[in-house]
């Protein structure tokens, strides 16, 4: 039998099954390889082709997240960023009064959308009456410097017309308040030499208590208009006063006829008092001040959270601490029937809201 030369090559390969395995072997790699090289670029393709999906449609991620069951990122708004109504789903939840209920439902519903129907109103002068406000601790800070042994226009010295006002308010003040009286300006002299005697003079003659008359009179009587006029440091040494009634309603009213003359920042220092955590408003009475103490005082009853009053004689400065006084107790009857109707009514106002 003659054997053809074409298929020796064919009868040889048959003929070694080591070489055949080789071969099988180098293919299936070369299609794996192939297989991936593509995977790879239908993946690239449909992920570049949902980039540009998601970009026009900025919902569609977070309704991908709900979808898979993931949680949406939480957006933390530090202290002093203001909330932004506008965000990036546009007016559809848009909530300029930030009541989780978008401006457009709200218009549809006949809400108005720049106000939260579960924020109380203001009290009725029935609900401010019969609200029972917590402690309220008012501290006097009176100006005994020497410029405060001057008469006003009327003829009254003015440190003896300070005393009087003071006295005739919290004689006839409620018994429920707590008074204190801190005096400043009374040692030394005001000559540069008795300055740093003065300065650092500071007392707190009367502690914060319930008021009698008898024994403030006696305190009252104890002092003079001598010295200079540290009001920084009085508001520094107030903190001690108000030691154990950090959050009760704690009222500063200042009576000064001078700015500071001690080299301290008052206006920083009051809003320093602010910032601790210490619930305190400062009112500032100006008697019978120049133009430069009337913008200090008014600066320091601004940052203070207060306001500011001002007299040029003794009636008039008797008018100011009765209405400073009478201020102080409208704010604590208002400030507590504020958060009694927040407690009763807005929270049941926000648990039906989510039925």
């Amino acid at each position: 039998m003659i054997e053809d030369s074409n298929f020796t090559p064919l009868k040889n390969s048959l003929d070694h099954p080591k070489q055949n395995k080789k071969v099988l072997l180098l293919i299936l790699i070369f299609i794996v390889i192939c297989a991936s090289i593509f995977g790879l670029k239908l993946i690239n393709t449909t992920q570049s082709s949902s980039s540009r999906s998601n970009e026009t449609n900025p919902i569609l991620p977070t309704l991908i997240k709900i979808k898979n069951n993931q949680p949406s990122p939480i957006h933390k708004i530090s202290p002093t960023q203001t909330p932004n109504p506008e965000n990036r789903f546009g007016i559809y939840t848009k909530d300029a009064d930030f009541d989780c209920i978008p401006d457009s439902v709200e218009k549809e519903i006949g809400l108005d959308p720049n106000k939260d129907e579960c924020i109380l109103r203001d009290c009725d002068p029935e609900k401010k009456r019969n609200a029972k406000y917590d402690q309220v601790n008012v501290l006097f800070i009176l100006d005994s410097s020497g410029s405060m042994a001057a008469n006003t226009t009327d003829g009254k010295n003015k440190i003896e017309a300070a005393k009087e006002a003071i006295s005739s308010y919290i004689a006839q003040a409620p018994e429920n308040v707590n008074y204190g009286l801190m005096v400043y300006g009374h040692k030394g002299s005001n000559s540069p030499t008795d300055r740093p005697l003065s300065c650092a003079g500071i007392e707190v003659l009367y502690p914060l208590g319930k008021p009698n008359k008898q024994e403030l009179l006696k305190v009252i009587a104890k002092f003079s208009a001598t010295g200079w006029t540290p009001i920084a440091d009085s508001f520094e040494k107030s903190t001690t006063v108000f030691s154990g009634h950090e959050d009760e309603n704690n009222h500063i009213v200042l009576v000064s006829d001078g700015e500071e003359t001690c080299g301290g920042d008052p206006v920083t220092a009051a809003k320093s008092l602010k910032d601790k955590k210490i619930v305190v408003q400062i009112d500032a009475i100006g008697f019978a001040v120049d133009a430069k103490t009337k913008s200090q005082l008014e600066s320091i009853a601004q940052v203070g959270g207060g306001k500011y009053y001002e007299a040029i004689d003794a009636a008039g400065l008797n008018e100011a601490i009765k209405t400073a006084g009478q201020n102080v107790m409208i704010e604590a009857k208002f400030r507590s029937c504020l958060v009694d109707a927040y407690i009763k009514e807005l929270l049941n106002c926000q648990s039906d809201r989510t039925l």
